[in-house]
């Protein structure tokens, strides 16, 4: 989910990602109008790839709202990242590599001037406008290449303005925006989840962190096998890295923060595409689907404050309204950041939805193979197993310091199949559907209610069935496989 902007008077297209804070750009050949610059160098390291470059200052454009000399790594050596944006601009708090470094170098007095993200000065530099960002991340119909959603700062969209009223999930932690999840439900039956690894989350609940930098939602593998293992003729894939499952069966997979209930569509649940095989000596392209919801591999004692986290597979099915509540770094003003959601699926056309969506996709693929059968065959090819790039800068990335930041929480293990290539790259910060690629159209308000330029795209649903079968107990229709 990318968001265009205009540094130096040069226009960028970035990654929009609520796991981390730190603007960089991939300016190389292009005359980026510099206000400063710096020969401090920082790193940004992610699950699969890293950059570096120094640390430069430039005007940034986002929208309607122009900071004037904002810090950003100006990226020099881009190890195994995605050609497909330009840059990330993060959205989370001023804990990062640019903040860390300028305090360290010139003071934290400096860092807080000079070493903010691009949501902090916005807001330090207009403050009357309310303190929040808004993120609905589109869906598109049968695997369209791109489609649209909603980037809103300072307000909310008109179509989803009940989230005000929406419970406030606060902050756990000072670095990510983690909030605590109540339940993980698996056809309506509780998900029982280990203690959480966060000081003070309440027993039997879990931290989440909403993340748009990632594309597959990372769990506690337990997790993951509950909630595949509930699909008939689900296995698991060596080969794919995580779950296959027939692509016309799905299950109900369902979230519940501050008491509410936000249903995953059963289209986010598996992803198909076409996967060339040997069987009986020849090579064949067969479709399978993937499961989006993958293993949370990570070291304890590396990262901290948190228990899972929610990529896009989860949030194209809310409106977020993240808010800084009263918290001010600058200005030493104590409050306590919030996220308040609403549901963007309606529960009763979800599963027609699936199936009418997923046969269109499917007819324009290779035909199905039962998931039992595919795992016995070969993948015809290896590709993108270790990028060029990747190996040509094998003395950076290995002297490259780890991030604390949630984006970094994927290890780049070597894997042989383009498939498993594929499910790495959406976990680490790229596309939602398959290879799509959906730009969020930015709406700027300057008071809540008043819209300037903006532009909302809704997720298209049909209207509900006031016959469907109803589950009261839990606020959802039970999903079958049966079309």
């Amino acid at each position: 989910y990318t968001v265009d902007i205009t540094l130096g008077g040069q226009n960028f297209t970035v990654l929009l990602d609520t796991g981390s804070t730190d603007l960089w750009i991939n300016a190389q050949g292009r005359n980026v109008a510099l206000t400063n610059t710096s020969s401090l160098i920082a790193t940004e390291v992610y699950g699969q790839g890293a950059v570096q470059g120094n640390i430069a200052f430039a005007e940034l454009k986002v929208g309607n709202y122009v900071v004037p000399s904002q810090a950003f790594v100006n990226a020099t050596r881009i190890v195994n990242m995605t050609t497909t944006v330009d840059g990330y601009m993060g959205m989370s708090f001023d804990v990062s590599n640019i903040f860390s470094t300028v305090a360290q170098a010139w003071g934290n007095e400096s860092a807080q001037t000079l070493g903010r993200s691009f949501i902090t000065n916005l807001f330090a530099q207009n403050t009357s406008l309310p303190n929040n960002f808004d993120i609905q991340l589109g869906r598109t119909e049968q695997m369209d290449e791109d489609g649209a959603g909603t980037f809103i700062v300072s307000g909310h969209s008109a179509a989803f303005g009940d989230v005000s009223d929406a419970p406030k999930l606060p902050r756990v932690v000072s670095d990510r925006w983690a909030v605590v999840m109540d339940e993980m439900r698996i056809n309506g039956e509780k998900f029982s989840f280990n203690q959480s690894s966060v000081p003070g989350v309440p027993e039997g609940k879990v931290a989440a962190v909403m993340d748009s930098g990632f594309s597959l939602p990372p769990l506690p593998p337990a997790a993951v096998d509950a909630i595949y293992k509930s699909v008939p003729g689900a296995v698991f894939s060596q080969a794919a890295g995580g779950y296959v499952i027939p692509c016309n069966s799905s299950t109900i997979l369902s979230f519940v923060f501050g008491g509410q209930e936000f249903l995953v569509h059963p289209l986010d649940l598996a992803l198909p595409f076409a996967v060339p095989i040997v069987k009986n000596g020849a090579t064949t392209n067969v479709t399978v689907c993937v499961a989006t919801y993958q293993y949370l591999n990570l070291d304890p004692t590396q990262f901290a404050g948190f228990d899972l986290i929610l990529g896009d597979a989860f949030l194209r099915n809310v409106y977020a309204s993240f808010d800084y509540g009263d918290f001010n770094p600058m200005t030493n003003t104590s409050g306590t950041p919030f996220i308040q959601m609403v549901t963007t699926v309606d529960p009763y056309t979800a599963m027609d939805e699936f199936y009418q969506d997923r046969a269109t996709v499917l007819a324009t693929l290779p035909p199905t193979i039962e998931p039992s059968q595919f795992i016995q065959y070969p993948i015809a090819t290896a590709a993108n197993s270790t990028s060029s790039t990747a190996s040509q800068d094998d003395a950076i990335s290995g002297a490259l310091s780890t991030d604390d930041d949630a984006d970094s929480t994927h290890s780049s293990s070597d894997k042989t199949s383009w498939i498993v290539a594929f499910v790495l790259l959406g976990a680490n910060l790229l596309v939602g559907l398959a290879l799509l690629v959906v730009t969020l159209t930015m709406c700027v308000r300057g008071t809540k209610g008043k819209s300037v330029g903006s532009r909302y795209v809704p997720v298209r649903l049909k209207e509900a069935d006031a016959h469907a079968e109803h589950d009261s107990e839990h606020g959802v229709p039970r999903y079958t496989d049966e079309a």
